[in-house]
C-alpha cells in the first residue's frame, strides 16, 4: 500500500514540475506620466528549454541593471513617453527561475519619483562659532519706582584694618599755663556762728593750683585778671536772721541776707565777677546769726578765673 501511495506522489510532482519551471518573465517596460509598469509577455523556457538556477539568476541580474540604467538615461535626455509597441529593444528577457516564485509573483508595482524619506541621521558636529554682533541700541530710560521700606539696622561688621597715619595738623593755640588754671569749691560739713569774722569751711572739693586756703577759708589771685564767685547759705533754725559778706581784701563787694523764725531754716545766696590784681584776696565774712552745716552741704563758696588781663 505504501509503494502505492509514493508512486502516486511522484506522478503528481512530475506533472506539475513543468508548470512551475517552464514559465519564464518577459518584463516589457513602459513609462507614462513619469510611472513604471511591467508585464509578462511570454515564457522564454518553453523554446530554449531549462536552464540552471545560477546562470538564470546571473542573466536576470544583468537585465534588471541594463534597465536601470537605461530608465536614468532617458530621463536626463528627456526622451518623450513610451507608447505600447515601441522601442521593443527595452523588452526584458528574463531566464527561467530554478524555483517557482517566478510564476507565484505578482506584477511590479509603480515606483516613486520622491524616495520616501528614511528616519533622521545623528546630529553633526557642532559649527564654528560666528562672529559676535554689534551691541544694540540703548533702551528708554525706565520710571522711577516707588520708595520701599526702610529696612531693619543689619548687625555691626567686622572691625577693619587701621588706617594709614594721617597729616599732621596746624599748630594750635597755647594752652592755659599752670597758673591761669585756677578754680576752687568748699562747703561746710558744720555749724558755724563766729560774728564778724572770716567764715572757715571744714572741706575742699576742689583747689586746682591750690590758692584757695583751707585754714584761713580766703582766695588769693596768682595773676590779675577777672574771676567768678559764688556763694550759697542755709540760715541756722535757732536764728532769725544771717547776714554775709563777699569781701574783696577789706571791701564788701555783696551780701546775703536770709530772715525766718525761729525752728524754721531758709536758703540764700548771691554771685559776683570781679577784676582783680595779683595776691587780691576773696573771702566771705559773718555778719550776724549762725550758718547749718551738715553732710548735705548747704554751705558752699566757690570760684574760677575767666580770663588774664595785663
Amino acid at each position: 500500500m505504501a509503494p502505492r501511495r509514493i508512486s502516486i506522489w511522484w506522478l503528481l510532482a512530475l506533472f506539475a514540475l513543468p508548470c512551475c519551471l517552464g514559465q519564464d518573465e518577459n518584463m516589457e517596460v513602459r513609462r507614462r506620466s513619469n510611472k513604471l509598469s511591467a508585464k509578462v509577455v511570454g515564457s522564454h523556457h518553453q523554446r530554449t528549454g531549462f536552464i540552471s538556477g545560477r546562470e538564470v539568476v546571473g542573466e536576470r541580474n544583468l537585465h534588471i541593471e541594463t534597465f536601470t540604467i537605461n530608465t536614468a538615461t532617458e530621463k536626463e535626455l528627456g526622451n518623450p513617453e513610451i507608447d505600447e509597441g515601441e522601442h521593443t529593444s527595452h523588452r526584458v528577457q528574463t531566464p527561467q527561475q530554478p524555483d517557482c516564485n517566478s510564476c507565484c509573483r505578482g506584477d511590479f508595482g509603480y515606483r516613486f519619483q520622491q524616495p520616501i524619506a528614511g528616519p533622521p541621521g545623528l546630529p553633526g558636529p557642532p559649527g564654528i562659532p560666528g562672529n559676535h554682533g554689534n551691541n544694540g541700541n540703548n533702551g528708554a530710560a525706565g520710571h522711577e519706582g516707588t520708595k520701599g521700606e526702610k529696612g531693619d539696622k543689619g548687625d555691626m561688621g567686622p572691625r577693619g584694618e587701621r588706617g594709614n597715619i594721617g597729616l599732621r595738623g596746624e599748630k594750635g593755640y597755647p594752652g592755659i599755663p599752670p597758673e591761669l588754671q585756677v578754680a576752687f569749691m568748699a562747703s561746710m560739713a558744720t555749724h558755724f556762728s563766729n560774728i564778724n569774722s572770716g567764715i572757715i569751711f571744714s572741706s575742699v572739693e576742689t583747689n586746682v593750683g591750690n590758692f584757695f586756703d583751707v585754714m584761713t577759708g580766703r582766695f588769693s589771685a596768682p595773676v590779675a585778671g577777672v574771676y567768678f564767685f559764688t556763694f550759697t547759705m542755709m540760715k541756722h533754725e535757732e536764728v532769725e536772721d544771717v547776714y554775709i559778706y563777699l569781701m574783696h581784701n577789706g571791701n564788701t563787694i555783696v551780701s546775703m541776707y536770709s530772715y525766718e523764725t525761729k525752728g524754721k531754716q531758709d536758703t540764700s545766696g548771691n554771685s559776683a565777677v570781679l577784676k582783680l590784681a595779683k595776691d587780691d584776696e576773696v573771702w566771705l565774712r559773718m555778719g550776724t546769726g549762725a550758718l547749718h552745716g551738715d553732710h548735705q552741704r548747704y554751705c558752699t563758696f566757690c570760684g574760677f578765673m575767666l580770663f588774664e588781663t595785663k
